[in-house]
């Protein structure tokens, strides 16, 4: 697929100034929040196949739900070594949260988590998909295509100071952590005149459970579930699960809104979290809330990224027709 792109810059921030927002913010909807800016552990202890999550930040926001299910579009997918190559991430450490590339798959549907080391050649990217018992199952994914939508965080994926988020039990309605944190920052730093900020990273359940979604295929779906007038699914057609936890390892990013005033349609919902299990069971998918408020437990590691990449706007390729 030809590439188009568009490039925006979020607000210069520090990450004592987003540190500060995120621990006011987040204090009204956790119980005990510690927040710290620390040097990044070494996330290959974690899996991952970088150490870090510095140097060279940005991030992209890929295609649509058009590309997804509007039936024109189907089967959509692009390349995001290719993207990165275009964007000047080609040596670095991707991740994040995308559909499956259905011609990898077989035709298959499935929610992809990216963990991908385009310097060193080094997969750990994941794929869930629902079986014919409608369970979930979960196994190793090493193309670099990804299907018609993607949010994926590109750094050199190097040593250096990140923000450490450790959260023990909810007390507020809030039960998504990256709308949680949106939030925050929302409510606690300037974003008049189209001022946003992002933040990516890699965060844990340490403990509770979660609710998930896999998308099952096709051809599985019996009603019609997408509005191509909207652009936008309105019917229910995933495959949810819940409770499921805890020992997920999720790959997250968030922004505050559009830079750009909403020329770029980022995705709606402002973040994009996929995950696996990190204790080795099939659980894996796209990150919706915890269901467990008194149980759970996150430790979560964050940088910022300086500008998104707006990939495809399949939104204003549509709306120009």
């Amino acid at each position: 697929m030809e590439l188009t792109i568009e490039k925006a810059q979020f607000a210069k921030t520090s990450l004592e100034q987003i540190s500060e927002a995120l621990k006011k913010g987040l204090q009204k909807n956790y119980k005990l929040v510690e927040i710290s800016i620390v040097d990044c552990p070494n996330l290959k202890q974690w899996d991952c196949p970088a150490e870090g999550l510095s140097g060279n930040q940005k991030i992209i926001d890929v295609g649509g739900e058009p590309y997804m299910h509007d039936k024109k579009l189907i089967g959509a997918e692009f390349d995001y070594e290719e993207i990165a190559k275009k964007i000047g991430s080609e040596k670095s450490y991707a991740l994040g949260a995308g559909s499956g590339a259905m011609s990898c798959l077989g035709g298959h549907c499935g929610e992809l988590v990216i963990n991908e080391n385009l310097i060193t050649n080094e997969s750990r990217s994941i794929i869930a998909q629902v079986d014919e018992n409608q369970k979930c199952k979960s196994s190793k994914y090493t193309a670099r295509k990804h299907g018609g939508l993607g949010n994926i965080y590109y750094s050199d994926g190097k040593p250096g100071k990140v923000i450490k988020i450790m959260i023990k039990g909810r007390s507020g309605k809030q039960g998504s952590l990256p709308q949680a944190m949106r939030t925050a920052l929302k409510e606690n730093l300037s974003t008049e005149n189209d001022n946003h900020f992002a933040v990516a990273g890699v965060f844990r359940i340490l403990n509770g459970k979660i609710k998930s979604h896999v998308q099952p295929d096709y051809d599985t779906i019996k009603h019609e579930y997408y509005d191509p007038k909207q652009m936008k699914c309105v019917k229910d057609f995933l495959k949810f699960y819940e409770p499921i936890g805890p020992h997920f390892q999720c790959y997250s990013i968030l922004w505050t809104g559009d830079p750009t005033g909403g020329k770029l349609n980022l995705r709606e919902s402002g973040e994009h979290t996929h995950f696996h299990s990190y204790k080795g069971t099939q659980d894996a998918g796209h990150y919706h809330f915890d269901v467990t408020p008194e149980e759970i437990e996150y430790e979560c590691y964050f940088n910022i990224p300086e500008e998104v990449h707006r990939v495809n706007n399949i939104y204003k390729e549509l709306a120009s027709k």
